[in-house]
């Protein structure tokens, strides 16, 4: 309803009198919700200020010496490896992400968003972090078991504004940036907005500080249900079938599945193909924000990440995952959060801007490798501890983990190399996977001999960092 409207019944008509009573309610409502936003902001602030105050941060960073190159991660929600173009995917779906200078296929420490984005922002794994839900048994919904980032632990948007950094934290999901509440002050949207919405803003506030050093984090949730891409790309590699949600989920349970087969998989490419037309939007409008900051010359002294904090699951698994995992939702096959197969856990890391010469390693680098590696690239003289390494000392095969599920009962995977385990006790599960023989994780080798070797070195991992935790608390004591 517009003004215009309004003004073509006479002020003498009923109708006349209740339009403009509509658009009078609709008008405050707009100014109640930006003066929420407005309220939120400023008590994110105010929080964020006092903790900055109270940092006791000198035996951790040596804020003497400044870096000055800028630091833009751009994080995609729910964004599969496998559908990029320049991994071999046949619809071309990123060209402008294909064209970045330096490109890593990463193992991301968690499934789902809440523990995945505190390890990008502190180089720590779940378990070392402990952002995660807590309870033997996982249900995303039951917030009451969400547990806090280590109030010790320091954050790089942190320890960038320590150093004299603005910071700009931009997402349009909220669990984004809820692992680091009072870390960050974040803009909140209501609705979920498109990804160019989210860049153009981020664009419009880097142009104002462009003098001065910035990290911005913007996490783009267009490929997190529901998919809704604008009208221009919804058919951008073949027209998306009006079905019964399709852009959200539907065939979510296996019976489903299996009862209406002919249903499901059309069902499934047409989901699939939403999905690709989506992340071909995505690609678009990161290459318009990319060459807008080109173009004002703010690219030559800014370090570009992007990458995904988890994958998505498109029915991979549905069968195994029935079979042998609790899933309080009685979901299986679709979505993320649930399990630790690659098509969740395994995620591009794609960097350009004045970064040391790179060549895409043969092998999986972590998520929890981008803090160390932009600390070591700004040339940031601190003490910080971090779980991963700085991805340009190229330091071959290392056991790399993904833990901290969502829903159902807790399942971790380490991978070596080619080798990787699924370990999930409460389901009865001890898997291995030969990644160069079974790169789907179709065929789990359950022969002890081959798993025990890899259960023992996740379990050296997680009790080595529990030690360590010990001596720190205790005063560096040898245990």
């Amino acid at each position: 309803m517009t003004q215009g409207t309004v003004s073509r019944y006479t002020a003498n008509t009923r109708i006349g009198r209740i339009l403009r009573r509509l658009v009078w309610c609709v008008g405050q409502c707009r100014i109640a919700r930006a003066l929420r936003r407005r309220q939120r902001y400023l008590q994110q602030k105010r929080r964020f200020h006092a903790r900055m105050r109270g940092l006791e941060h000198s035996r951790l960073l040596d804020v003497s010496h400044r870096p000055d190159a800028n630091v833009i991660f751009v994080v995609i929600d729910c964004l599969r490896n496998s559908q990029l173009s320049c991994q071999g995917y046949p619809r071309h779906t990123t060209p402008f992400l294909d064209s970045l200078q330096c490109r890593f296929t990463a193992i991301t420490a968690s499934p789902w968003t809440y523990p995945s984005v505190a390890t990008l922002l502190t180089g720590l794994y779940p378990h070392n972090h402990k952002a995660v839900i807590a309870g033997s048994t996982k249900y995303l919904d039951r917030f009451e078991n969400f547990r806090k980032l280590g109030e010790r632990v320091l954050t790089l948007p942190e320890a960038l504004f320590l150093l004299g950094y603005e910071t700009y934290f931009a997402s349009a999901i909220w669990l984004a940036h809820w692992p680091v509440r009072y870390r960050v002050v974040p803009q909140v949207y209501d609705q979920l907005p498109k990804a160019g919405l989210i860049l153009d803003n981020a664009a419009r506030w880097i142009h104002k500080r462009r003098h001065k050093p910035f990290f911005a984090y913007l996490h783009l949730g267009d490929l997190h249900q529901p998919l809704n891409p604008p009208d221009s790309f919804r058919s951008f590699f073949g027209k998306v079938k009006d079905l019964p949600n399709i852009k959200t989920w539907d065939f979510e349970r296996r019976q489903q599945q299996v009862a209406s087969a002919r249903e499901f998989q059309e069902y499934r490419e047409n989901r699939k193909l939403l999905y690709d037309n989506t992340l071909r939007y995505v690609d678009s409008v990161i290459e318009r924000f990319y060459y807008r900051l080109e173009a004002e010359g703010i690219m030559d002294s800014t370090i570009l990440v992007v990458t995904a904090d988890h994958g998505e699951e498109l029915w991979d698994h549905a069968e195994l995952e029935a079979g042998n995992f609790y899933d309080p939702r009685g979901a299986s096959g679709v979505g993320h959060g649930h399990n630790v197969f690659n098509e969740i856990i395994e995620v591009p890391l794609l960097m350009a801007g004045p970064l040391p010469s790179c060549r895409t390693p043969d092998h999986y680098v972590s998520l929890a490798d981008v803090v160390p590696t932009i600390a070591d690239v700004l040339g940031i003289r601190h003490s910080m501890k971090f779980d991963g390494r700085n991805i340009f000392r190229d330091h071959g095969e290392r056991p790399l983990l993904s833990e901290a599920c969502a829903y159902g009962h807790e399942k971790k995977a380490l991978i070596i190399g080619r080798r990787k385990v699924i370990y999930s006790p409460d389901d009865g599960v001890l898997w291995a996977f030969d990644l160069a023989d079974d790169p789907k994780e179709q065929d789990p080798i359950t022969d002890s001999r081959t798993t025990s070797a890899l259960a023992r070195e996740l379990s050296r991992i997680l009790a080595g960092d529990e030690r360590a935790r010990v001596r720190r608390a205790i005063g560096g004591r040898h245990l």
